[in-house]
């Protein structure tokens, strides 16, 4: 079988040739490789985001945690108050005891209770006594009307 092919015999056009099919196959390899760097550059900043997140996150519990112990050591403070409270309250509640007024006044302040003959017994009047209850009921009558027209 022959076969037919055409000869060039122009080596220079053949340069020419070789060096644009050369072009075409550097422009096609340099834009593969400008897709693979995009790829590239995501693979590498997707994990460093990840962290910067996690580290985000790690950095609020920590101030959670912080608040949470804060809350925790007022809380026990307020029952260590409240504790205070109710013994300042008992002994407040002892000091105004009828008791001991009465002990302190004989032990620090040197009284006695009285003796019989210091007693002073004062008789009243009823006369007195029956006029004051007697303008007491006129009292009251007139603060009653005057209360039943409001």
């Amino acid at each position: 079988m022959l076969e037919a092919r055409e000869l060039s015999y122009y080596p220079a056009e053949e340069l020419e040739d070789n060096k644009r099919v050369r072009k075409q196959r550097s422009k096609s390899k340099k834009i593969k490789k400008r897709n693979n760097s995009g790829v590239k550059i995501i693979f590498l900043f997707l994990p460093l985001m990840i962290c910067a997140i996690c580290l985000l996150i790690l950095f609020r519990y920590v101030d959670i945690t912080s608040v949470r112990q804060d809350i925790t050591n007022l809380q026990n403070e307020k029952v260590e108050l409240e504790k205070t409270k109710i013994n300042l309250i008992g002994d407040l509640e002892g000091i105004k005891s009828s008791k001991k007024i009465a002990e302190d006044a004989i032990m620090k302040l040197g009284m006695n209770y009285p003796n019989p003959d210091q007693i002073v017994y004062i008789s009243v009047n009823e006369n007195i006594a029956g006029g004051k209850a007697k303008n007491n009921r006129g009292l009251k009558k007139a603060l009653s009307i005057f209360g039943d027209l409001f």
